[in-house]
């Protein structure tokens, strides 16, 4: 098994001085070297290794990959249920509460003034294994069974850039969620990656499918009494795809629950998603 881990353990920029200072020879000299020397050691590795080196390898060049040709994501047999009113909220709040991950997502009126503080929370997205719950809170009086989902330490929610999200439930509602695992920035805070990872990257990296996202989409009104189809298609798919995402990197890299916080790495060791996630 050969990998090519050139542009993961070789630092290109330093590489490129080297060429300028001392020559184009002297710099593929050295990538040269440091791959011979790599496939010297590799026949050693274990299993794990070489999908942890493979891991790295296409993080760091997630970049250079292209989704284009790829298969779209679907949410496949994966039920959505737009939800206006208590009753509804109530009934969808007993399905969820027996999730012990969910994708999570908010949604709020996009604002083009300066200056102008940020509209208050119009959606907030769920999903766990068969069904998206998109919660139009905008619309109801009583929330309550649903922000005690967010802050139940019995279930964990990921989610692609919860900074905003967060931020947003604390101002509006004065809660802090709990046991989040914000996906986006998991790589560059453990791994040494340099960026956040959004949720396209996320899908290709780990399903290898194209998530179509629309800025026009994204920036619509999300206040809409009645959402349009690709609205809701929108926001289910941003909760979903990160759930699948998760799951797929529990079974795939199960090693990696140790760049996870160490509560749910107490938890996957024993065995509290083993079923969830069919391992």
């Amino acid at each position: 098994m050969k990998i090519d881990i050139s542009e993961s353990f070789i630092n290109k920029s330093r590489v490129d001085l080297i060429k300028k200072i001392c020559g184009k020879k002297a710099g593929e000299d050295i990538e040269k070297a440091f791959s011979n020397a790599f496939e010297n050691v590799s026949e050693s590795f274990d299993e794990k290794t070489y999908k942890l080196i493979d891991f790295i390898t296409k993080l760091d060049n997630i970049n250079n990959y292209t989704d284009e040709n790829l298969p779209n994501y679907t949410m496949k047999n994966k039920n959505v249920h737009v939800i206006k009113d208590e009753k509804g909220l109530n009934e969808a709040v007993l399905d969820l509460s027996t999730s012990k991950i969910l994708g999570f997502d908010t949604e709020q009126k996009p604002i083009f003034q300066k200056g102008v503080p940020p509209s208050p929370i119009a959606i907030i997205q769920m999903s766990n294994a068969t069904d998206c719950y998109l919660f139009q809170v905008h619309l109801i009086r009583n929330i309550k069974p649903l922000l005690n989902i967010l802050t139940n330490r019995n279930i964990v929610k990921v989610g692609i850039g919860l900074n905003g999200d967060n931020s947003a439930l604390y101002q509006e509602f004065r809660i802090r969620p709990k046991c989040c695992i914000d996906f986006g920035s998991l790589f560059k805070s453990k791994m040494a990656y340099p960026n956040d990872i959004g949720a396209k990257k996320s899908v290709l990296l780990f399903l290898n499918k194209n998530l179509q996202k629309s800025k026009r989409i994204s920036r619509s009104n999300w206040e809409n009494v009645n959402l349009t189809d690709i609205q809701v298609k929108y926001a289910s798919e941003d909760a979903s795809c990160v759930y699948d995402v998760f799951c797929n990197m529990l079974i795939t890299y199960p090693f990696l629950t140790q760049i996870l916080p160490s509560w749910f790495e107490e938890r996957f060791d024993n065995n509290e998603y083993k079923e969830l996630i069919k391992i």
